[in-house]
């Protein structure tokens, strides 16, 4: 309770103004650090239809704002002068390119749908990137202004989240416990249904959060769904963690709705949650409760909200969910939305049920129409809106300012947070864009090549005397980066934004014939490990899909191709290329020249303490030596600079 007292009195006092943000020394700090960050299923690879924005063309330093690099470091954040304040950069020539781009129209229904998935604190818009440069302030007076100017007396309207609100942004991860301020900014939007994600459950101080400052609210007590998640209350018994379902009628048509919501079998959650994988939910006795309470005849759409993919060729949570619910209701429409695998996708799974995901980190506002809703065959329609000012003025037919009163407020709420967790805190300069995806890894715009090349290279031990006098293999997977490194100002919010987690390194002392192989093992064998980045690549496009589009007159972005073929995005854009990224990749530093070693040399191996689960398993399949088993007794601290330190320092170092 004193956690709970505390977290409502720094909401308090940021809402009326005052500077909140200091240490609570019960929040265990070293939880928080080594809380899940990298979820076996959350990286998993999604073997559907994957797509991912990639964007911004490859820049070249002698377009930089200033040539000067000691006055680019010197020259604070809010610099009048300061090009590379802005949300996007002169080089793209964005005006320009936008000027005559047709935005494909909404089609309204009788019941009309807006949602978001997977924000992971991206309320503030991506500053770097004209693509989505629309805040959560915006995005409210987008729901204000098209609720108004496009709905009628007809037409229902419902907004739906389904989860993962913090880590990958500053504006959420910069207060402990992670999102105590901008969940307060986020639960501004007047959600008619939400549930929670995999990462509002790593540890028990966000998943305490979760269920008192949004699922217990006053506000979204009656709204919030979690059908398969169980809260640990008073450390007594376990409660429902929000509703198990809700039953509600909408405003204009008195459409009769019934929603459930489920989460995957989160591995790796804590002791305050319990977790039960949804087709063994769907046994227990309440669902069986509730279909007699409310059968088919008495509703008119079953809506299923959830925070997991629609399609996922391991587990098949969602057909399995799908089969065994049709048995109930095989003749009404259920409707589904999706998230955690950061993708735009939609799907049909019969004429009356179809499901829609809706990307990631504020670049993407999904929306969907059902019309004839009682017909035999309803019609669907569904579009993916890029999260900007552009597309957000031409959906809700504004053509001057995009603002409401509730939107310039939280507006002013987002500039206050970033001030006081000085986001803006210039570290050094980026003087070109580096790509997850988009770029081959070997590609010297590739970010995972920066870091195996220039980065990871930097470590010191502080607990090895002149470490870096050692052979050494430094391994890094590949998950722990989450977003692309834009060209501009290097700050406090890049490094969440880039590497969200904190990390400590270990390592183990290896003949040198087990270490070159553990990359191989790693990167080969998916039963062993499963350590990727989210599923969040563009599908490539073939003569089977959708066609490549080249037009200069695009910005890179996405190029989704769905169950309804190529024109859900709103936006049209140039097709981008998605390039094979393993799991992890490594750095190897010799210290004399290679073809004098032997197999049995020794070198030091040195990984994130995550990943010691993954690389025992590796070794003890490369050792030859049937005697000797490895285990976490084998391996040692390591210490040194977090992945953050070592980026920070190399951008330092550069600018």
């Amino acid at each position: 309770m004193v956690l709970i007292r505390w977290i409502v009195l720094q909401v308090v006092l940021f809402v009326l103004g005052n500077s909140f943000l200091v240490p609570f020394n019960a929040v265990d700090q070293s939880s928080a650090k080594s809380r899940n960050a990298h979820d076996d299923h959350d990286d998993r690879r999604n073997n559907h239809d994957d797509r991912r924005n990639n964007h911004d063309d490859p820049d070249d330093r002698s377009r930089r704002p200033w040539n000067d690099p000691d006055d680019r470091l010197r020259r604070p954040w809010n610099d009048p002068d300061d090009r590379s304040r802005r949300p996007w950069h002169d080089h793209d020539d964005h005006d320009n390119r936008h000027s005559d781009i047709h935005i494909r129209d909404l089609t309204m229904g009788q019941l009309n749908f807006i949602h978001t998935t997977d924000t992971h604190g991206w309320l503030g818009s991506h500053r770097l990137q004209r693509d989505y440069d629309a805040d959560w302030g915006d995005f409210i007076s987008f729901l204000e202004l098209f609720d108004r100017n496009r709905m009628n007396e007809y037409q229902d309207l419902l907004i739906i989240d389904t989860g993962d609100k913090h880590d990958g942004n500053g504006l959420s991860d910069g207060t402990r416990p992670l999102g105590m301020i901008s969940t307060h900014i986020f639960n501004q939007v007047d959600y008619d249904l939400l549930t929670l994600g995999n990462h509002e459950l790593y540890t028990p101080e966000t998943a305490i959060f979760e269920y008192y400052s949004t699922a217990m609210s006053k506000k979204f007590r009656h709204k919030y769904i979690s059908s398969n998640v169980e809260f640990l209350h008073d450390k007594k018994d376990y409660v429902p963690f929000g509703n198990k379902y809700v039953y509600f009628e909408t405003p204009k048509n008195r459409l009769r709705i019934l929603s459930l919501s489920f989460i995957f079998n989160v591995r790796k959650n804590n002791p305050r949650v319990r977790i039960t994988r949804p087709i063994d939910e769907l046994q227990k006795i309440w669902f069986h409760e509730m279909i007699e309470l409310y059968p088919e005849d008495r509703i008119d759409i079953l809506i299923v909200i959830g925070h997991l993919p629609l399609v996922d060729s391991e587990n098949n949570d969602l057909s399995m969910i799908h089969s065994y619910l049709r048995r109930f209701y095989p003749n009404i429409i259920i409707q589904y939305f999706g998230g955690h695998t950061h993708i735009r996708d939609f799907i049909q799974l019969d004429s009356r049920s179809t499901g829609l995901q809706s990307g990631q980190y504020a670049e993407t506002l999904g929306f969907l129409s059902i019309d004839d809703v009682h017909n035999e065959s309803p019609r669907f329609s569904r579009r993916y809106i890029d999260f900007n000012t552009r597309s957000f003025r031409h959906h809700s037919n504004t053509e001057h300012r995009l603002e409401s009163d509730r939107g310039h407020r939280v507006k002013r709420m987002i500039r206050k947070l970033r001030r006081e967790l000085n986001l803006d805190v210039r570290y050094g300069y980026v003087p070109r864009n580096y790509y997850m995806y988009s770029r081959p890894i070997d590609a010297d715009d590739n970010i995972y090549n920066l870091m195996r090349r220039r980065v990871l290279p930097r470590l010191r031990s502080r607990r090895i005397k002149n470490s870096r006098s050692y052979d050494r293999f430094i391994l890094l997977n590949t998950g722990a980066i989450r977003y692309d490194l834009y060209r501009g100002p290097f700050t406090r919010d890049t490094e969440y934004i880039v590497l969200p987690f904190s990390n400590t390194w270990k390592y183990i002392r290896l003949p040198l014939y087990i270490a070159r192989r553990i990359e191989e093992i790693l990167n080969g064998r998916q039963s062993i490990v499963s350590l990727p980045p989210p599923t969040n690549f563009i599908r490539q496009a073939t003569s089977e899909s959708c066609p490549t589009i080249v037009s200069p007159n695009y910005s890179e972005g996405y190029t989704t191709e769905d169950d309804y073929g190529c024109d859900g995005d709103d936006t049209p854009h140039r097709t981008v290329s998605r390039h094979h990224i393993p799991n992890v990749i490594q750095t190897i530093q010799f210290t004399s020249n290679e073809q004098y070693l032997t197999d049995d040399d020794i070198v030091h191996f040195i990984f994130f303490s995550y990943l010691e689960r993954d690389v025992l398993r590796a070794i003890n399949l490369i050792n030859k030596e049937p005697s000797k088993i490895y285990t976490e007794f084998d391996s040692q601290d390591y210490g040194g600079q977090s992945a953050q330190e070592l980026l920070r320092e190399y951008i330092r170092e550069i600018s």
